[in-house]
């Protein structure tokens, strides 16, 4: 699938190849799944992931904020793997706007 070629283009670190493939996977996911979709919130993450890295933390909060509505619509337990990698990401996130990196 799509997810698997950005997962693969991540670990190269092919950053724009991960970003153009997960972008087209999620464009999928929301006409098949729907806006809220678990699996639509855990691209929203790996993007705002990306962004991170390339140091694009508007765009990066963008989407780590759309994911963490969509985590909390599927009520995800607190303990859930991604809320704790969603706190992490949030956190570098919120620390590369404040530092105007």
């Amino acid at each position: 699938t799509l997810s698997c070629l950005a997962d693969a283009y991540e670990k190269l670190r092919n950053v724009k190849g991960a970003i153009k493939t997960y972008e087209e996977a999620l464009k999928i996911r929301i006409s098949v799944l729907g806006k809220s979709h678990l699996d639509v919130g855990r691209l929203m993450h790996k993007l705002g992931r990306l962004a991170s890295s390339r140091n694009d933390y508007a765009i990066a909060d963008i989407y780590v904020m759309r994911a963490s509505e969509i985590y909390a619509s599927n009520k995800l337990q607190p303990d859930h793997v991604f809320l704790r990698e969603m706190a992490r990401d949030n956190a570098d996130i919120k620390a590369g706007l404040a530092f105007g990196k």
